[in-house]
């Protein structure tokens, strides 16, 4: 069944008191008590029905269903359904772009007040291990809660209470579904699917939904089962776990309340004795009949791939795969929302994402199924327009602190820069309605739209949204437009796999198979508990993977890293593996300490932590500086592989042309390319920035082997390095690769209608200073905006005056030498036509010249290193204006230049108040124009 365990809408379950596994009741208000009038009896309430049998040989069910001919649907619960612990999933199964992607879910148990029937949230959130006396007091603070009820219409011939069905999941859908719902037709509603299994219950009603399309909602309830001698392990924070987690008040004297559970599947072997045994009962994956025939073996490949971890602590065969097929019937009776059969389903919503979700017993961590949902569009090479990519590039760079900053200052903003100016004004109103990160939205009500959903506000955390796919169908994409980029991956096969390799929607299946492939191993590795693994691309240097004696079989450290394609740019004597062909060091370390059954090996196991190859970081470790934890890097040194990119995108850029454009196509393809290496470039520019002004973090605690300091200093000369790739890719003229042949060509199609609406708006010229202009204006907000300069502040303090660092006096006096550097040297036959400074330089120099001033007078210069801030900057604008002073040229346009910024140097020089308020000394400036507003 699919899952993807979210906590969402008004119902969500707050979730965690441990409550024992094996207890089969639980308190309760007048538990079994009918009213006094007593109940119709069943025969009278089910005139009309018959009951529903779901389940093969003679197999019992969970509950018992009956239906009439109008779909009319009752339900009777089992005679012991008293307090036994349950879990609703509810999913919109069709009818939108999301269709298959969970909604969310509900942990409880039913009990019995009057004749209500009720579903109660036990109290999972904090417990007492402690004297009587502390678990006296939690429970009378911490005590369930009810989240719906439903009146009981009879008791059943089997001794359960017989509720409506109908009327609690289709015409009260919105107690699951919230507002999405609403309005739904409900008059109009079939039961398409009631089924009953021994674990579970299947449901689903076909409807029209509020928008008048046709959909379907769907409910799965299943059984948690009691604890069969599972014990949960402690989760370690050196290691990527999901996790199920509750607060112990039971020892006050404990600095540490908060207690982890390791998200994994009940997994031991079947005779211990044996040093290789194959498992008690093995993890197993069904294939869908969906999945198209050409791609199955590679989906098969990456499930079956993560058996060699689990071999090496003597589990052989612990994952097994089984293909159903509707032309030989084989699994065909499986149902994928059966929650007994684990599931990979094939949808074509161009999603542009992949979910490997969990659910878990939220008492322990066990993990009871696990299904992956994987989208079509990966294969078709789906990617959002390029130019929408940008921001999600540049933002990588910016912590909680610096995003809520920017909420002041949008002029600085990647996002509101990148965008067009149509909608710039929108995307700034709706930037000020959202939190300082992402990851602290929580309201959302569908998991998967959200890049952190499963991970907060919820007792066990789940992979509710996985990007891999999308990153890789970016990779994808490149591939396709321009042939060069296979031609140079070619290299790294074998003559034999190249030659007789079939072609697979256009792409050799030597390319998009391991692709493939790699997805599905990541998001496997998340259906077996793992989190994202952001260190893993920096185990090995590019000259290291891309040499035919390359030793280890990964190019990675872990298969939960977003790794790029690595196509060698003369990183190397040969081209290595371009995607991870097998899963990492990392990988095997992972499991080894999730699912061994050797518990006196955990410390051992752990004491590695400070071993190269097993560097570990995750999505809450992005949100701070340090760079090593970046999604799309690679290397060791990541400078090398951002270099090598912007190499392989001016090269690429240089036959646009010739090699993306084929007679017949349109020109609009020449415009898809220049965008898709401009992301490139920019990506490389935006990975450069993260270096400056870092630091690197591990996990390693005292006492680990290594005796690592947990904050390492980087390397000032990798920050120099840094600065000056952002300084020369993304200020130079040249480093856009533009010429008059290529903007001629670079246009749109436009088709009204929903496949070309896009481009509706769209000028078909190229925006050349809209574009490039914003990629500039975003480059220096990666340089000079506050958070970035405190770092590198916090950097001079924190390391000896005998040592040598990077500065923040450094780094300005860096931008502002390259941002003016035509000033020294102006040439004395400029024109119109060739003028002295160029247009985009000179954009260049206004965009630099305005956050200068609006640094020199920023209002909150009392932060952190704001004051030293800004005193640089009223230096830096002092130095330009004594530079200006003796600038001149013939041209006009250099020369109205040069006067504009120089009134707004002395302007800002003499202003004596703050930007918003009201001079010091009277009067006062309007300073809209120096921001561009």
């Amino acid at each position: 069944m699919i899952e993807l365990l979210a906590l969402s809408l008004t119902l969500a379950i707050s979730q965690d008191t441990q409550i024992a596994p094996e207890a089969s009741a639980r308190p309760s208000f007048g538990m079994g008590m009918p009213s006094e009038g007593g109940l119709p009896p069943f025969d009278q309430v089910s005139d009309g029905f018959e009951t529903v049998v779901s389940s093969v040989g003679g197999e019992g069910s969970m509950y018992t269903l009956y239906r009439d001919d109008s779909d009319h649907l009752l339900i009777e619960l089992s005679p012991d359904y008293e307090g036994l612990p349950i879990l609703i999933a509810y999913t919109v199964s069709s009818g939108i772009g999301e269709s298959g992607v969970q909604v969310g879910d509900m942990y409880g148990y039913w009990t019995r007040i009057h004749d209500q029937l009720v579903l109660v949230q036990p109290n999972l959130e904090v417990k007492s291990t402690g004297d009587e006396q502390s678990q006296s007091g939690t429970a009378r603070v911490f005590t369930d809660k009810i989240i719906l009820d439903v009146p009981i219409i009879s008791d059943g011939p089997n001794g359960g209470p017989v509720i409506d069905g109908t009327n609690l999941f289709l015409h009260n859908a919105s107690n699951f579904f919230g507002p999405d719902v609403r309005g739904a037709r409900t008059d109009l509603a079939v039961l398409s699917k009631a089924k009953s299994f021994p674990t579970n219950v299947e449901l689903t009603f076909e409807l029209p939904l509020p928008s008048g399309q046709f959909g379907s909602i769907s409910y799965s309830i299943r059984t948690v089962p009691k604890n069969d001698g599972y014990q949960p392990r402690a989760a370690d924070h050196r290691i990527g776990y999901f996790s199920t987690t509750h607060k112990d008040l039971g020892d006050a004297s404990s600095d540490e309340m908060w207690v982890r559970y390791v998200n994994r599947w009940h997994l031991e072997k079947a005779d211990p004795s044996l040093k290789m045994s194959p498992p008690k009962k093995p993890i197993v994956f069904h294939l869908e009949h969906t999945i198209p025939v050409r791609y199955r073996r590679w989906v098969r490949d990456g499930i079956l791939e993560w058996n060699k971890a689990y071999e090496q602590i003597g589990i052989v065969n612990a994952i097994e795969v089984y293909q159903q097929d509707a032309s030989t019937g084989a699994h065909m009776e499986k149902d994928p929302e059966d929650a007994r059969y684990n599931f990979i389903l094939w949808t074509n919503a161009n999603m542009g994402f992949a979910i490997g979700p969990s659910r878990v017993d939220p008492e322990t961590g066990q993990i009871l199924d696990a299904d992956i949902v994987m989208d079509e569009a990966f294969v078709t090479g789906w990617t959002k327009a390029w130019n929408k990519l940008l921001p999600e590039v540049a933002m990588q760079s910016y912590s909680p602190e610096a995003r809520e900053w920017l909420k002041t200052h949008p002029n600085w903003d990647p996002r509101i820069r990148l965008a067009s100016p149509l909608e710039q004004n929108a995307i700034a109103k709706h930037i000020l309605t959202l939190p300082s990160h992402p990851a602290m939205i929580q309201t959302s009500d569908l998991i998967g739209d959200d890049e952190y959903d499963g991970l907060g506000n919820r007792t066990c955390q789940t992979n509710g949204f996985c990007m891999y796919p999308a990153y890789q169908a970016a990779e994808l994409a490149m591939a396709r437009l321009h042939p060069d980029v296979l031609a140079m991956l070619a290299l790294s096969q074998d003559d034999s796999e190249e030659d007789d390799g079939d072609m697979l929607d256009g792409v050799p299946d030597w390319f998009i198979g391991p692709m493939l492939r790699d997805v599905i191993m990541h998001e496997t590795g998340h259906t077996l508990g793992l989190r994202h693994n952001f260190k893993a691309s920096g185990v090995y240097d590019m000259d290291e993977m891309n040499n035919k004696n390359f030793e280890p079989e990964a190019i990675c450290g872990s298969v939960m890293e977003y790794s790029p394609m690595n196509i060698n740019m003369e990183d190397g004597p040969d081209q290595g593996d371009f995607t991870m062909m097998t899963i990492g060091p990392y990988d095997y370390w992972a499991i080894e300490y999730g699912y061994t059954t050797d518990n006196d090996s955990l410390p051992s196991i752990l004491s590695r932590v400070n071993e190269p190859q097993l560097a570990y970081s995750t999505d809450e470790d992005t949100f701070d500086n340090d760079p090593s934890s970046r999604r799309f890097d690679w290397g060791k040194n990541p400078l090398d592989y951002a270099d090598s990119q912007i190499r392989l995108a001016k090269q690429l850029r240089a036959t646009i042309l010739d090699r993306m454009v084929k007679d017949g196509q349109s020109w609009a393809r020449a415009r898809s390319g220049y965008e898709m290496l401009l992301n490139r470039q920019f990506g490389s520019v935006s990975t450069a920035a993260d270096w400056i002004g870092g630091t690197l973090h591990n996990r390693a605690r005292k006492g680990d082997p290594g005796d690592r300091n947990p904050i390492e200093e980087i390397d000032p000369a990798i920050q120099r390095r840094a600065l000056q790739m952002v300084l020369e890719n993304a200020m130079r003229d040249d480093a856009w690769g533009l010429n008059s042949d290529l903007l001629h060509k670079m246009t749109v199609e436009k088709n009204w209608d929903a496949g070309g609406m896009a481009a509706i708006m769209t000028n078909p010229s190229f925006p050349i200073h809209q574009r490039i202009g914003g990629m500039q204006a975003s480059a220096i907000s990666m340089l000079l905006n506050p958070s970035k300069l405190g770092n590198v502040y916090d950097g001079e303090l924190r390391n000896d005056s005998e040592i040598d660092v990077l500065t923040v006096a450094e780094i300005i006096q860096a931008v502002t030498d390259e941002v003016w550097s035509e000033l020294g040297d102006l040439p004395s036959s400029s024109t119109i036509r060739k003028p002295a400074i160029s247009s985009l330089r000179r954009n260049l120099q206004s965009e630099h010249l305005a956050r200068l001033v609006e640094l020199s007078l920023e209002e909150d210069a009392a932060s952190p290193a704001g004051r030293t801030i800004q005193s640089l900057v009223r230096l830096q604008l002092q130095e330009i204006l004594a530079e200006l002073q003796d600038a001149q040229a013939n041209d006009a346009y250099t020369r109205a230049h040069i006067m504009d910024a120089k009134i707004k140097i002395q302007k800002a020089l003499n202003a004596q108040f703050t930007i918003g308020g009201s001079a010091a000394g009277g009067g006062g400036i309007d300073f809209s124009s120096m921001f561009g507003k």
